[in-house]
């Protein structure tokens, strides 16, 4: 089974998620890593940021790909409200899958952590 990022697909469903994978990346400002521990088969996610060590604080990914029996499974992320939740990547969904990726994309990084508030206190006389 060919890997893609350290994930096993089948074939076809390897070529498609490339394709897809290399697509996104043309846009820039992305990156795409591999969750193996993720059960039962492992994950791809991408991310306007690269990961960073504490897997509890993942900000902006805005795309999962998980190997499915006949075809891979793009999920939706949590903070899009555009496509649906689950989607299978086949080679006549591509294109429409690509095109709601990046609607996708614009939804998750838009959605930014407001700065904590800073209140300053009289100083005492």
């Amino acid at each position: 089974m060919p890997r893609v990022h350290g994930i096993e697909f089948s074939s076809n469903q390897s070529d498609l998620v490339k394709d897809l994978i290399r697509e996104l990346l043309k846009d820039g400002n992305c990156a795409v890593y591999a969750l193996p521990h993720m059960r039962p088969d492992g994950e791809l996610r991408m991310a306007c940021t690269p990961p960073t060590p504490n897997p509890r604080r993942q900000r902006g990914v805005f795309l999962r790909i998980r190997p499915g029996v006949r075809e891979a499974v793009a999920i939706r992320p949590m903070n899009a409200k555009a496509g649906a939740e689950q989607t299978t990547i086949t080679k006549y969904s591509l294109q429409g899958l690509l095109e709601t990726v990046r609607l996708w994309r614009q939804e998750v990084s838009d959605i930014t952590p407001e700065p904590p508030i800073k209140v300053e206190l009289p100083k005492a006389a």
